[in-house]
């Protein structure tokens, strides 16, 4: 793998971070926050990603690029957090300017701060090819391009690593594309599809299984190795076209999200038949709302177009109802992110308000395009901030 794209060396990775379990009982805990004006360029936020080591939290802002914010140090460590925390601004450490729509993005699944050559991410967007970022610089590091049959270059819809980060999935109108990562340019192979392929995910359980949803309400598994694909079965049941999905730690269970469809299916992949529960959160638009699940499986989280993120216990055997349902946000909830190590949820808010045409107003005065951390872990009270108090109570 060439070292100008993605270093190939392996580098132990060391966490900074002390473990502490997330803890879905109490409201969540703002820590942070980044927030963007409205005005007429519509500067909602399209989703929110942690880095694979959990230093950073990678956003994409409609007109405004992409942004890396750092996590705040106080955070790296410690099992509670005190309520009095003030919320901390949060301030790009790197911006990316990127002209037109941001199609998807996704980090490097081996990135570790501790070796830069290994911090980066893709993004796809209108008109361009695939572009690979530094995230140390915000530079661009190169790019894939996949071209149609007139041999013009043809923009990816959804974009996604293999679980080794060896390969890159690119979902295309009629096909999926596979680069070689340290191969960057326009050498290829493909996989066909009949619909738009709106979005990919590989299983990091099973390396070679990837889950392609298309905008015809379809998701496809298929197995690839050493340069070619096998499928392995179909899953229908969603009204609307495929926007978000999340494989299981074990590779078990795949969820699934799409437009203007409020369940989240739940697929057990040793039955594929059928899905094995559905679960449900507000979506009542074409955009893009996601889902995460926690690293050991517990949580599965999503965000809605109400505000609200929702939170189900997927462990449990039975049926799983809300565990609990936070109203983080005024304006629609599209971004939800797991920190890898730590109990932090980052959200990202926003979307298109249309213009009334009689009135050259929009349709509504409420905005919040912005991008907040909250903790959702264990919490303490500031021992000074109740003496003061109660000091205050027993003067009055």
């Amino acid at each position: 793998m060439s070292e100008a794209v993605v270093e190939s060396s392996y580098v132990p990775y060391t966490s900074p971070f002390q473990f502490a379990e997330m803890n879905f009982e109490k409201s969540a805990l703002e820590l942070g926050r980044a927030q963007w004006p409205n005005y007429n360029d519509q500067h909602y936020l399209r989703g929110c990603k942690w880095s694979p080591d959990g230093t950073c939290l990678l956003t994409v802002v409609r007109g405004a690029g992409m942004h890396v914010m750092e996590l705040p140090s106080d955070l790296f460590i410690g099992l509670s957090v005190q309520t009095s925390r003030p919320i901390v601004p949060l301030v790009p450490a790197v911006s990316v300017p990127e002209g037109g729509l941001i199609y998807d993005y996704c980090w490097y699944p081996g990135m570790n701060s501790g070796n830069p050559a290994t911090c980066c991410w893709l993004s796809s967007g209108h008109g361009g090819p695939i572009h690979l970022w530094d995230a140390f610089s915000g530079d661009l590091r190169c790019t894939y391009r996949g071209y149609n049959n007139q041999d013009e270059v043809e923009p990816a819809i959804s974009v996604t690593f293999s679980a080794d980060g060896q390969s890159i999935f690119c979902g295309y109108k009629k096909n999926v594309k596979i680069f070689s990562t340290g191969r960057p340019g326009r050498d290829y192979v493909e996989y066909p599809s009949a619909h738009q392929v709106s979005c990919l995910v590989t299983s990091q359980a099973q390396p070679g299984v990837v889950a392609i949803g298309t905008w015809k309400n379809t998701i496809e598994l298929v197995s690839q190795s050493d340069g070619t694909f096998r499928h392995l079965c179909k899953l229908n049941g969603h009204k609307g076209g495929i926007t978000t999905m999340a494989f299981s730690l074990d590779g078990f269970r795949l969820y699934s999200g799409a437009r203007k469809d409020k369940e989240v299916i739940c697929w057990d992949l040793r039955v594929p038949g059928r899905p094995m529960f559905c679960v449900t959160r507000e979506v009542n638009t074409n955009q893009k709302i996601n889902l995460d699940l926690s690293v050991d499986g517990k949580w599965l989280v999503s965000g809605g177009t109400d505000g609200k993120v929702q939170v189900w216990n997927v462990a449990e055997e039975t049926y799983p109802s809300v565990h609990m349902q936070m109203s983080l946000h005024n304006d629609c909830c599209n971004g939800v992110s797991l920190h890898p190590y730590r109990p932090i949820l980052a959200t990202a808010s926003g979307q298109h308000h249309a213009m009334d045409p009689m009135h050259h107003t929009r349709n509504t005065t409420q905005y919040e395009n912005s991008l907040c951390m909250w903790w959702i872990g264990a919490q303490e009270e500031d021992p000074d901030l109740l003496t003061a108090i109660i000091k205050a109570a027993t003067n009055s």
